[in-house]
């Protein structure tokens, strides 16, 4: 099995990741460390020559490549829901994609990591990390992106998860 977090940016993936694939012995893939590993540019970087569509098109072939390489090297992932053979700390915004969404549904169990608008704009004002679609903001600004971009993908994070916590 094949566990992918979802949820907004710093509700707690991450995280919640490196706590999963220590506690399982289950490698951990942070699929926006591998995008910036494989194109050799920051998620910022990215979106200022790509822009959010070019970037959620690398994202997606990242994830197809990642679950094609994992599900061949590991075909019992699919059937065996007893044990996890990798678990993916996956980029906030990927529910956007519906190829992305797609890869998530039938090859993954899905666990929605939630934390409400109060929680991620707390976190998120003290240091918005090189998240791209958050920079250069003030508080007020920065809250009314938050909201915006929590209330569009919420119902997506929902539908897709099989788990919330």
């Amino acid at each position: 099995m094949i566990i992918s977090l979802i949820g907004f940016m710093a509700a707690g993936k991450t995280t919640m990741g490196r706590e999963l694939s220590a506690k399982l012995g289950a490698p951990l893939i942070d699929t926006d460390a591998y995008i910036e590993e494989r194109e050799g540019r920051t998620i910022s970087e990215i979106f200022a020559s790509d822009g959010e569509s070019g970037f959620r098109r690398i994202e997606e072939e990242c994830l197809e490549g990642i679950l094609e390489e994992h599900v061949s090297q590991h075909p019992e992932t699919l059937e065996d829901m007893t044990h996890c053979t990798l678990v993916l700390s996956l980029g906030g915004g990927i529910v956007t994609t519906p190829g992305c969404r797609d890869l998530i549904s039938r090859f993954t169990y899905c666990v929605y990591v939630k934390a409400d608008v109060d929680t991620l704009f707390e976190r998120l004002s003290k240091d918005t990390g090189g998240r791209t679609l958050l920079e250069n903001r003030g508080d007020a600004s920065l809250r009314q992106v938050i909201e915006h971009l929590y209330h569009e993908r919420e119902p997506l994070y929902e539908a897709l998860a099989r788990t919330t916590v």
